[in-house]
């Protein structure tokens, strides 16, 4: 199908199950002039931005953002939280070999520490009054993985597991009821027990731990706002892949998450884990089957990870896979990558230059 039929396909599709096809785009820092870029948006069909937290604070991007009609979400690391583990290096996530939950640039906080959550939701009241969003997207509401580098034939055994801290631990006894023997002295001896023995609930409780995390914050956004719109940054597993990877490492239970939010995103950067663009679609369908909420895959438009090229043509052949039913969108991650890539930006902007007889059938996007 050629792709500006394809996203004339989804403007009907979506129009009809929602408000409106979200067409977003990511940006987390920029030296250009408000006014040009959100016109620039607008031209280009872009209907809703997910920006980091230093651009939602800044006036004159809120300003433009309200001008121009495209809904503004501020993106909230959970986490991941360089600053505050610098700060205090307590507060980071254990490995079953009683290390830091730490690979390259990704560390993670340990997802039950009660100080830290409750900062997250002060700062998520907060944003909503200063920043007064659309809505909030969470990033990095997961436990520990870098999955940015986990490739398709990654053995499931590999992947890290956490966390196994004093305070997970205290917290995985209290909730299921299971004692940890003291013949386990070290991290590592506790998480093997846990592990081989009662991993299955292990898994269920780490699961728990994100969703009411989740629930957590969304009740603290809707508390100041209550039309706020939620999104969530998906993990782009499906439900086999990696031994049950999504559950049992990054912990994200689709269908629970959903009870507390409005949208998923699953990052489909298809070229960064080494996958052919044909997945986009398959992970945003086995997404949707679980989830009674409208799925917009996150597409990547940039290199990133690995040093093969990414070509305009396969950016366009991710974002043809991206637009199909269910699909309830796009965003393209990011706006820095199609900067500095004008060829593909022209190419974006081609496949959404829909006929006006098509755009007359589509009432504007509300998120």
């Amino acid at each position: 199908m050629h792709l500006r039929l394809a996203v004339a396909g989804i403007l009907a599709f979506t129009a009809s199950a929602h408000a409106g096809p979200m067409i977003g785009v990511k940006v987390y820092e920029t030296r250009r002039d408000p006014a040009g870029l959100f016109d620039e948006w607008r031209s280009l069909g872009i209907n809703t931005v997910f920006a980091s937290v230093a651009l939602n604070q800044d006036p004159s991007f809120r300003e433009h953002a309200r001008r121009t009609g495209i809904a503004r979400f501020v993106i909230l690391p959970v986490f991941f939280d360089p600053d505050a583990l610098e700060a205090d290096p307590d507060l980071y996530a254990s490995t079953a070999r009683g290390e830091r939950a730490v690979e390259e640039w990704v560390e993670f906080a340990c997802p039950t520490r009660a100080a830290y959550r409750q900062k997250k939701i002060d700062f998520v009241r907060r944003l909503m009054r200063e920043a007064d969003p659309d809505g909030i997207s969470l990033d990095f509401i997961r436990h520990f993985v870098f999955w940015e580098k986990v490739y398709p034939d990654r053995p499931p055994e590999s992947l890290p597991q956490t966390c196994f801290d004093t305070s997970c631990l205290a917290a995985f006894e209290k909730a299921s009821g299971i004692k940890v023997p003291v013949e386990a002295k070290t991290t590592a001896e506790k998480a093997a027990w846990i592990l081989a023995t009662h991993g299955d609930r292990w898994t269920r409780w780490r699961c728990d731990v994100i969703t009411q995390t989740v629930a957590e914050l969304s009740a603290a956004a809707r508390e100041i706002q209550p039309r706020i719109k939620i999104n969530l940054h998906a993990v782009p597993w499906r439900r086999e892949d990696f031994g049950g990877g999504i559950r049992r490492i990054a912990g994200q239970d689709f269908a629970a998450l959903a009870r507390h939010v409005d949208y998923l995103s699953p990052m489909t950067y298809h070229h960064m884990v080494k996958r052919p663009a044909d997945w986009v679609h398959a992970v945003t369908r086995e997404l949707a089957e679980q989830v009674q909420i409208p799925v917009v895959p996150s597409i990547q438009v940039g290199k990133a990870y690995v040093e093969n090229a990414l070509s305009t043509e396969e950016v366009l052949s991710a974002l043809h896979e991206s637009l199909k039913p269910p699909s309830a969108g796009v965003v393209f991650w990011s706006w820095q990558a199609l900067e500095d890539e004008p060829e593909k930006k022209a190419a974006v902007a081609k496949v959404f230059a829909v006929p006006p007889a098509a755009e007359t059938t589509v009432a504007p996007h509300r998120p």
